[in-house]
């Protein structure tokens, strides 16, 4: 015969994990509804490769970084907290602006958003732009928490045909914080899929 308490004990950790569970619901969704809307584009790749199945892997023009190029600190290792600045006041997606060890200040027309450092690597200058970094030129690969996408189940496999040339790009929500989430996702500026806040 189970004791009373066992059953007490049970409830309450049910109703723990429900609870937290809602929390992250209502947080990730209060940050696509509140936080500031900014477009990034998509590392350009064949769309083809890009939606095989209905799971997709984002790489985006803001994952590689050189500071001595967008400028700020220098001096980041690997699983180090980076604080990218990004221009919002352009006609086309966000463009890195700045890279820091710490939050900087809000500024008119700047995004903050919060990654982490994947990777540093100290090399040759890049061949398109071998007097726009110093040797060595320092590179940064970045994870923002926002590089994998779940289209709808069944709908990754309609956009296969798509030309070679077509341009992806995310709209995300960035909060005070710096994170983000997806919140929409675009082909040649046409909005193709939405998140739903729930």
């Amino acid at each position: 015969m189970r004791r009373p308490g066992i059953a007490l004990r049970l409830l309450i950790v049910l109703v723990l994990q429900a609870a937290a569970l809602g929390w992250m619901v209502m947080d990730r969704a209060d940050l696509l509804r509140t936080g500031t809307e900014v477009t990034l584009a998509v590392v350009p790749v064949d769309p083809r490769d890009l939606f095989r199945g209905d799971y997709v892997q984002l790489d985006y023009d803001i994952t590689t970084l050189r500071p001595a190029v967008v400028g700020g600190d220098a001096d980041f290792s690997t699983n180090d907290t980076i604080w990218v600045v990004l221009d919002t006041n352009l006609a086309g997606p966000a463009r890195p602006a700045g890279v820091f060890r710490h939050r900087p200040p809000a500024l008119p027309d700047r995004v903050a958003i919060r990654g982490r450092v994947m990777s540093v690597y100290d090399g040759s200058p890049p061949i398109d732009d071998p007097e726009g970094c110093p040797s060595p030129c320092r590179t940064l690969r970045v994870s923002y928490g926002i590089e994998q996408y779940f289209v709808p189940e069944g709908e990754g496999r309609n956009i296969e045909n798509l030309r070679d040339d077509s341009r992806v790009s995310v709209v995300v929500a960035v909060d005070g914080n710096g994170r983000a989430a997806i919140k929409k996702l675009l082909i040649d500026g046409v909005e193709r899929y939405t998140e739903p806040l729930f």
